[in-house]
Parts: C-alpha cells; structure tokens; sequence
C-alpha cells in the first residue's frame, strides 16, 4: 500500500499551502531525510568478448585500416575532422550498400523494402551530419576551419564529389530515383549551415563546398571492401559486413563527441556539452536503425553464412555485439556520464547517502532561468541513457528473429538483459524529480 502520510517524513511544515509559483528564493527547499538505498547497485563496466574473438571481428570487418582513415589528421585547424570523417565513411558505405542490394541477383530478396530501409538510412545519416556542421557554427573555435571552396566558381548551381559512390548511384537507371531523393535530403538538410557536402546537391545560394573527396577518400575507403572471407560465396556476406561498418563508424563518431561532452563540462561549457550529448542519443537511435536491417537478411542464407564464417566460436558466451571494442566503450564512457553529475551541480558526493545532491538538483530545475544550461545538459545526459537502453533492448529482439529465440534467451545475453534493466544511472535527478513533482501536486494553485 501506498503511505499516503510520507508528507510529514520528509517535508518540514514550513512550505505554504498556497503559492502561485515556486521560488526556491523565497520557499525553502523541502528538507529530505537520508532517502533509503533501494537501488540495486549499478554494474561499473561492460565487459567485451575475449580478445581472440574481438581480433576476429575487428579483421573481418577490415576495422584497423578503417581506424587508419579515422586517425588521419588532414586538415589540423579543423577540430571537427575526427567526427565528421567516419560519419562520411558511414554513408559512402551506405551509397554503396545500395548499389549492392540492387545489384543482388537473387530473385527472392525483397529488394523494395531493403532499399527503402536504406534509404531512409542515409537520410537519418545525413540529418545528424548536418546537426554536427550547424552546431560547429555555435562554437568559436572551430568556426571557419572547415575545408572549403568558394561556391560561385562553378558554373552551374551543383557542386560534385568525383569520386563518392552517390554520383555512380545517380548515373545508374535502378538508383537513380534513390539518388535523387537523397540529394534532396542533403540540400533540404544543410541548408541551416553555412556550407554544403558537395555530393551533387544543388546550391543554388552559392555556399562554399566542403571538399567531401579530400576530407573523406572515397577511393581509399572502397578498398576495403574486400575481406579475407570473400571466398565465401554467400552474397549476405557483403550485407552482413556492410551493416557491422556503418555500426562501428558512427560508435567512433559517438566516442570522439563523449570526448568532447567530457572537456567541455570540465571548463563548464554546458550549453556545448548538451549539443554534443543530444547528437549521441541521436547515434543511439541510428545504430538501432542499422541493426534494424539484419531482418531484411534471408534466414536461410544468413544461418548458412554463420557456420561458414564460424560465428558462435565453441565456448563464447558473450552477445554478438559485445564483440565490439568501439560498442563497448561508447557504452561505458554513457554510463560514465553520472560521475559528471556533482561537477555540474557543484556539490560533493555525500559517501552517507544525504539529500544534498537532492536538493541541489530540485535548485537547478526551479531555478532554470539563472541555470537552464545545466538543466539542458542533464536532461541531454538522461536521453542518451534512455536511447541506449532502448537500443540494447531492441538488438536482443532482432536477434531473436534473425536466429530464433534459443539464441537471443540463453545465458549469453543475461549481460545484455543487466544493461536495459539496471536502474537509472542518475538516481539524484530521479529523486530530484519526484520530489519536486510531489511538492506541485501538493500546491493548491
């Protein structure tokens, strides 16, 4: 039952019945009593696969030449370049992926909806593209850094990339439609920056023109396509290797910006970290788009290609996507993010349990308009914990369907299961948050 009387345990009799706003100036904070730990303790780290199978993974998926390209510092004076690159990785193998899927010979792959899937993958690609290069214009360091190339000096009002996979989807009769449309989602997605791609989006404004050839080497990524498994004729194996490559570029994008949310609440640039903490959410939600295209995988074809590749080594009790370094440490460097919370409260973590990161928090929500940019960032902080929970639910589900229940209900994803029901990572906001809407369900006015 519900102890209707916790009033009196926990709110002094000082607070007004009557208020017409809160003012935490005026009224005294609700006085808390120790709150009771309740909680079940939150696990410090996920753990990965054993290094033997994460070494496999990494070389199937060519993964330590692509952290060569990502490494590459071409452009010193633009900070912007190590998030950025492996985000164009991720959608040139995308344009590719496309040309892979109409190109499949197999008559009974539903290649309608696959391509609509990636299509709508691209445009979610390229509208977090696009919210990284705007907020770029919101911080002075690297505003102006980006290489550039005056947009008048072309003839025409279209700016091109000669070497991207999107212009030889373009030119093709079967991709041409989907070309086009992606062209309009970059024209329609950039046009709140001060530049553009440069893939063969109009420009009618004559904004300068990222050189997209120079940042992200098309012609070097697409070398890569080929792996030491190619021998395997079995064409989900280009499907399979394509998918795990747009996953691992975007978690080094989310890596480098958890870097960035880092500096930025230690020199106390709030409303900066919040940016990059809502682009991270966005990435979770994105890589639960990407795992979403395994279901377009043909059973029997997949399971064929998992015994050849060997994919359930004897003994490996850890799930798939634990094989993931880059995964792995995007995840713990999320769940990391609460030891950020004293810093932007300005308090000390009480070792005895006491109210005061509490009370803190209850200032800071009510007294938003000296303080909004902490309540942005907290708040940022808590959709990013929410949109990787709910991708790590979503994946046992896919693999659920993609090979049946037996293998996503084993012990092997009992691991997973901890991650999206552990409690929340914030339980200061959370208390903070009851509280405060117990104090306004209380108020009369």
């Amino acid at each position: 039952m519900v102890d209707l009387n916790w009033k009196s345990k926990i709110v002094n009799s000082n607070i007004p019945t009557k208020s017409s706003k809160i003012s935490l100036s005026d009224t005294p904070i609700p006085k808390l009593l120790p709150l009771p730990n309740f909680q079940q303790p939150i696990k410090n780290d996920i753990s990965p696969a054993s290094s033997k199978v994460c070494s496999a993974y990494d070389n199937y998926l060519r993964l330590p030449q692509l952290r060569k390209l990502w490494a590459s510092n071409d452009f010193p004076n633009w900070t912007n370049e190590p998030v950025l690159k492996p985000a164009f990785h991720s959608l040139e193998i995308t344009f590719r992926f496309i040309w892979t899927v109409l190109s499949d010979p197999r008559p009974y792959l539903n290649r309608r909806e696959f391509t609509r899937r990636l299509e709508s993958l691209a445009t979610s690609q390229v509208q977090i593209i696009a919210m990284l290069c705007e907020d770029e214009e919101q911080n002075s360091e690297p505003r102006g850094t980006a290489p550039v190339i005056n947009g008048n000096s072309f003839g025409d009002s279209r700016s091109y990339s000669e070497a991207s996979f999107l212009s030889r989807l373009a030119t093709w009769h079967k991709s041409r439609n989907v070309a086009q449309r992606i062209l309009f989602s970059i024209e329609r997605e950039m046009s709140r920056c001060s530049y553009t791609l440069g893939l063969g989006e109009a420009n009618f404004n004559g904004k300068p023109i990222l050189r997209y050839d120079a940042v992200c080497k098309p012609n070097e990524l697409h070398a890569l396509e080929t792996t030491s498994f190619d021998h395997v004729e079995n064409y989900e194996n280009i499907t399979l290797q394509s998918t795990h490559q747009i996953l691992e570029s975007w978690s080094r994008v989310s890596r480098v910006l958890l870097e960035r949310v880092i500096d930025s609440i230690d020199c106390r640039k709030f409303e900066e970290a919040s940016m990059d903490c809502h682009a991270v959410e966005r990435i979770w939600k994105l890589l639960a788009e990407v795992e979403d295209l395994h279901l377009m995988i043909d059973p029997d074809d997949f399971l064929k290609l998992k015994k050849e590749l060997g994919i359930r080594p004897c003994g490996e009790t850890v799930p798939f996507c634990l094989r993931s370094n880059e995964l792995v440490e995007m995840a713990n460097m999320c769940k990391d993010l609460r030891k950020k919370v004293p810093m932007i409260l300005e308090v000390e973590v009480d070792l005895k349990g006491g109210p005061g990161m509490v009370e803190a928090a209850m200032k800071v929500y009510a007294e938003k308009r000296s303080e909004f940019e902490k309540v942005h960032v907290l708040q940022a902080m808590q959709a990013i914990e929410t949109a990787m929970k709910s991708f790590f639910y979503a994946y046992k589900q896919v693999v659920a369907v993609v090979m049946g229940s037996a293998e996503a209900n084993g012990n092997r994803f009992d691991s997973l299961t901890h991650i999206f029901l552990q409690p929340t990572y914030f339980p200061s906001l959370d208390a903070a948050k009851t509280f405060l809407g117990y104090y306004w369900d209380n108020n009369n006015n």
